[in-house]
Order: structure tokens, then C-alpha cells, then sequence
């Protein structure tokens, strides 16, 4: 790798980095929060659910904690969002994934291939 091209990546590497700093550094002071969870009892909302005050969480927590239990029967919210909420978008991924694997696997197996014919023709 030539030197221009050792100093392109660099520099390339450095904007993309100053960037991402900039942009956390931007949502963190502008965005404001919406619930941070401070007066949550996690004991007593784990032990009686359905008797636990909800009442002051907004926005997407506020669906999570009231309709959990009854629309997913897992107890823990963490859980519920992840496999019954987010079930199939985490199954996506998942294919996604192995479909990225496996073209890997194919890509690499066809240049395997094409360097070892390359190998038998100069031994020949």
C-alpha cells in the first residue's frame, strides 16, 4: 500500500471518528430525556405487577410497563421486549446474518477453488 493511500485511510478513519464523537455529543445535550426510571421500586414491580403504580413513566415505557405482563406473560420486561416484542426483527437479523456467513463461505470457497486449479496448472 502506497503511502497516499496509508494517509487516505488515516485521515478517513479520523473524520469518521470526529464525526461520531460530534454527533453523541450533539443527542446528548439536545435530546432530552423522557424517563430515566429514578422512582421505579423494581422490587415491589417485580413481586405484585399488577398492583404496581405505573403511572409515571410516558412515552414507550409507559406501554412496556402496563401492558406487559397481559400481552406477553413474562415477567421480565427486558425479556418481553427482546423475544415476544421484538421477535421477529431479532429472527431477521439472525438471517441475516447467516445469509452473510454462508456468502462468505461461497466466496471464498469459489477463490479457493480457482487458486488451487492455479496450483495443479504450474505443477503440471
Amino acid at each position: 500500500m502506497s503511502k497516499a493511500k496509508q494517509a487516505v485511510a488515516i485521515i478517513s478513519v479520523i473524520v469518521v471518528l470526529l464525526a461520531a464523537v460530534y454527533a453523541v455529543v450533539f443527542a446528548y445535550r439536545n435530546i432530552p430525556v423522557t424517563y430515566d426510571g429514578a422512582d421505579t421500586n423494581v422490587v415491589d414491580l417485580y413481586n405484585d405487577p399488577q398492583s404496581y403504580d405505573v403511572s409515571d413513566p410516558d412515552g414507550v415505557a409507559d406501554i412496556i410497563v402496563k401492558e406487559n405482563l397481559d400481552k406477553t406473560m413474562a415477567v421480565n420486561n427486558v425479556s418481553a421486549v427482546v423475544f415476544d416484542w421484538r421477535g421477529f426483527d431479532t429472527l431477521g437479523e439472525s438471517f441475516i446474518l447467516l445469509t452473510a456467513i454462508a456468502g462468505s463461505f461461497v466466496i471464498l470457497g469459489i477463490h479457493r477453488k480457482k487458486k488451487n486449479a492455479g496450483k495443479e496448472e504450474n505443477k503440471e
